[in-house]
């Protein structure tokens, strides 16, 4: 699974985006609530199921994601 965070410039996580891995295509973002909005291609973390099959699932488990981690230096990190 391909995971990209949407981040501003503290590394707050505004959003998340999860593909398939053999997926290419792009994802576009634009955003007037955020500028200088960044975008990083994270690891999923340990413990943490994305599947596509089970929506609902996916979408709890991308905000508990979200909700616990930040971006530092352009990796994901639990919040302290």
């Amino acid at each position: 699974m391909r995971l990209t965070a949407y981040h501003d410039n503290n590394g707050n996580i505004v959003g998340l985006a999860a593909s398939p891995s053999g997926d290419s295509t792009p994802v576009e973002v634009v955003s007037t609530g955020h500028p200088g909005l960044r975008a990083t291609e994270i690891e999923v973390p340990p413990g943490v199921e994305l599947d596509p099959n089970q929506p609902d699932r996916l979408y709890e488990e991308l905000a508990k994601v979200a909700e616990g981690h930040r971006i530092d230096k352009g990796i994901l990190a639990p919040k302290n």
